[in-house]
Parts: C-alpha cells; structure tokens; sequence
C-alpha cells in the first residue's frame, strides 16, 4: 500500500503527508484526518487522541463518528452536554 500511494503515479492530492516529529514537538491532526504513528525509538512518548471537540470545527461530523463507534460514550457525552453546554447539545439533537 505503501508503495502505491507514494508512486510518482498517485495523484499528488492524495499522497500521505510524512513527518518526523522530534522530543518537545507537537503535530496536530486535523479532525477527520486518517493518520498512522510509528514510534521509532523507546522513549516515553504520549499522544492526546480521540476527536477534539471544537464547537467551531466540524462538530456535526465529528458528532456522528462519536455516535456510530462509541455509541456509550457518546450517551455519556451528550448528558454532560445537556448540563454544561446545552446550545452543543441542541446541535447534536437536531443532526
């Protein structure tokens, strides 16, 4: 697979975008975006993962990934909002 979206035949628009991050910096992933990480060394290393929730983003789509894969979580999520953030949770109803 590798070997086919970085030929010089692949439409350049789809070809993956390849980084290597070192200690102390910071890549963000746009929401939506397919990503792979390779860790290549043996230090610590952590990564904030799952969607971020930006009520300026793309909420409505990232709502609907939430609810079709972590239908429990997404339960959860939407009674907090109910609470904290009840304009969020009007948006998440009405899609």
């Amino acid at each position: 697979y590798y070997d086919k979206v970085t030929n010089v035949d692949w439409p350049i628009e789809w070809r993956p975008v390849e980084l290597l991050q070192f200690p102390g910096e910071t890549v963000f992933v746009p929401n939506g975006w397919a990503h792979l990480v390779v860790n290549l060394g043996k230090n610590v290393t952590v990564a904030v993962t799952h969607n971020y929730a930006s009520e300026f983003g793309p909420f409505e789509r990232m709502w609907e990934q939430v609810v079709t894969d972590e239908p429990l979580f997404a339960q959860r999520w939407y009674r907090a909002m109910l609470q904290k953030r009840p304009d969020l949770a009007q948006r998440a109803k009405e899609y």
